[in-house]
């Protein structure tokens, strides 16, 4: 009779539980919860990358009126994963195309007047914004300064790179870059607010901004000295090399962080006052024995924060976790030291390389289990004020599209997508 009974309440409790995935119904259904509504009471935001329109498809992911029902019903907040990257914007291909150069001219503040080329991206960007304001949503601004998808053309006299093996022979001077650098900046900032003010009655959009991406050596850990220049990618072994080979112009102009503050202290003079600055980096809690990439971070933040003019409001972490590496506590260490040396957190890339969906949905929840003991209800005064997931579906991840990883919360099925087994454990730990 006690079987019976036991029997009973399991199949009763089976109904009860939020088995959206087994049950596949539409991420916009009513009856799904929805993740930003969840997790209100832990982050100030809940985010989701996404393209305005993948290369691969016939359709669109932001473009889509109906995929933006589903972005806004589950995100406060956007990242675009590629549409506001340098390459997009100034609209040269990456690699060895010279840039058209525009009529204008400018003198940046170091007194340097120089050429500039034309931004080809604009008019991509203006239709973003307009498809954020038309669904209600807000977008991290990602990326103004990255040795990745930035044109070659942009380090090189009068546009045009010219090249010995990896080198471009004709780098500019510090003087020059740095006229360029802040005349990218300031154009790209003042572009986004003025649409702002015309479109949107001066309320952000955009609301903050990946300053600085990736600026540090993966192999940190074997050169981070303190005062030392040579923890900075581009540093120690892709020294010479393109950045598609983990090389950086940047560095090969300046051999400092130079660069980095200039960038910081750039968006802090172009940049609204209540929009957050960020620097953004992978691997960031790759941390042993009291050096390494963790280390260098706080290292470079002291740098950012003791030049004059400069402003820094948030470290970023892009989170791509493995299924065993870092593991919760080592991601935790690392998260608590930012925290500790007065700056928020944006969890702003996050996916699981995850080979089942099993595993996948043990370990979201055992992230999210952690991440939401660092949000609103913790008492310390700085906090994850936001957690972006890297992507909307497993078949359009960066991580693989060969139906063999796991990496996201939806997944997509022709142009329809429904919420998989590690969107149910992600929203069955904030009841927790």
């Amino acid at each position: 009779m006690k079987t019976k009974h036991l029997s009973l309440i399991l199949a009763l409790l089976s109904v009860s539980l939020p088995l959206f995935a087994a049950e596949k119904k539409s991420w916009t259904d009513q009856s799904v919860p929805s993740l930003k509504e969840t997790y209100s009471e832990y982050f100030d935001s809940f985010g989701i990358s996404c393209e305005y329109k993948p290369w691969n498809r016939n359709f669109g992911e932001l473009q889509s009126e109906a995929v933006r029902k589903g972005l806004s019903k589950h995100a406060d907040s956007i990242t675009m994963g590629n549409d506001f990257k340098p390459d997009t914007v100034i609209g040269v291909p990456w690699g060895k195309t010279a840039a058209q150069i525009s009529k204008e001219k400018f003198t940046a503040s170091n007194g340097k007047t120089i050429e500039v080329p034309v931004l080809n991206g604009f008019t991509r960007m203006d239709q973003i914004l307009k498809a954020c304001k038309d669904s209600g949503l807000v977008m991290r601004g990602h990326v103004l300064t990255w040795h990745s998808q930035t044109p070659e053309a942009f380090f090189a006299e009068n546009y045009d790179p010219k090249f010995s093996g990896s080198k471009i022979k004709n780098l500019v001077d510090k003087e020059t870059m740095t006229a360029r650098h802040e005349w990218y900046i300031k154009t790209v900032l003042e572009h986004v607010a003025e649409w702002e003010k015309t479109n949107n009655n001066g309320k952000h959009i955009v609301w903050a901004w990946d300053v600085v991406n990736e600026a540090l050596a993966d192999d940190a850990q074997r050169n981070y000295t303190g005062n030392s220049q040579n923890w900075l990618r581009g540093s120690t072994k892709d020294k010479d090399k393109a950045p598609k080979d983990g090389g950086s112009r940047w560095y090969q102009i300046y051999g400092s962080d130079e660069f980095i503050i200039n960038a910081f202290r750039f968006a802090n003079m172009y940049a609204p006052a209540d929009v957050k600055l960020c620097y953004n980096d992978y691997n960031e809690y790759m941390d042993y024995n009291g050096g390494w990439k963790t280390s260098a971070i706080l290292h470079l933040v002291d740098e950012i924060r003791n030049a004059p003019g400069t402003r820094i409001d948030v470290i970023g972490m892009q989170s791509h976790v493995g299924d065993s590496w870092p593991g919760v506590k080592g991601y935790e260490n690392a998260l608590k030291r930012f925290l500790d040396a007065g700056l928020d957190v944006h969890v702003t890339e996050f996916d699981i390389a995850a080979k089942s969906a099993a595993s996948a949905a043990k370990l979201y929840g055992e992230y999210f289990a952690m991440l939401k003991n660092y949000g609103k209800k913790n008492a310390g005064a700085h906090k994850v004020t936001n957690v972006t997931v890297w992507g909307i579906s497993n078949q359009e991840s960066w991580i693989g599209q060969d139906g063999k990883q796991y990496p996201l919360l939806f997944n997509r099925e022709g142009s329809e997508y429904y919420p998989n087994e590690a969107f149910d454990a992600v929203i069955q730990q904030a009841k927790n």
